[in-house]
């Protein structure tokens, strides 16, 4: 069977402060480490645009073209070396600790929406799914802080973040959200939250067959057609 090697977590130093490695490196590192597909997930929430406020700069527009940066730059390397590149978000909302990843999000979706991170996850959700996005709960057990979202909201969530492994979040509780994603019945995801160098441990998600673009990739994602390959 033909396999789609892909990573569905990953930031850039552009947008993601908290991020070492530029969206001119990154789709390197992936292509030589054997993905065919990376997703750019860098952080959507208040501070991604604090800057802005210090330039005394309100206009979306501009705020909505740095969001993009990372992701446009990365797609341009990613073109020119032969490994895809896609848009997602990791969106922190204003009233939750928590962090959510999205697929699906088009450009042209980031400059119509302006701040999706003051909506509430309720909102967001029933957004997410009259736009046919794939909506999910990032590391939930990642610390104390983070709050279990009402699954009935979310489509999945990261069973796996090999992230937390890195940075010692216990394994019990790296158990727990493999035990809760399949308790209650969320498509379980992996991803090495990539932010430096370290993050990275070749764990994949292997997609059956070629994914085109994002809506393949969300089809693929809703029906299952894929394996988890964890880090060796």
């Amino acid at each position: 069977m033909n396999y789609t090697f892909a990573e569905l977590h990953l930031h850039t130093s552009q947008v993601s402060g908290c991020a070492s490695v530029s969206a001119l490196d990154s789709p390197h590192i992936f292509k030589d480490g054997g993905y065919d597909l990376i997703c750019v997930t860098d952080h959507y929430k208040y501070t991604t645009f604090w800057k802005f406020n210090d330039e005394g700069d309100m206009s979306w527009e501009h705020r909505a073209e740095h969001f993009l940066s990372g992701y446009r730059t990365a797609r341009s390397v990613g073109d020119k070396i032969g490994i895809q590149v896609l848009l997602g978000a990791e969106i922190c909302f204003d009233c939750s600790p928590n962090d959510y990843l999205v697929y699906g999000l088009s450009e042209e979706m980031i400059y119509e929406y302006p701040e999706l991170y003051r909506w509430s996850v309720e909102k967001f959700s029933a957004f997410a799914r009259e736009k046919g996005l794939f909506f999910a709960q990032a590391h939930p057990f990642r610390n104390p802080r983070m709050i279990r979202t009402d699954p009935s909201l979310l489509d999945g969530a990261e069973a796996v973040n090999t992230h937390d492994t890195v940075h010692c979040t216990p394994e019990k509780d790296q158990q727990r959200a493999v035990e809760w994603v399949k308790e209650n019945k969320l498509i379980p995801l992996i991803g090495q939250d990539f932010h430096d160098a370290e993050n990275m441990l070749g764990a994949k998600t292997a997609f059956y067959g070629d994914v085109k673009d994002s809506k393949t990739l969300i089809k693929k994602l809703f029906a299952k057609e894929f394996d988890i390959i964890l880090p060796n």
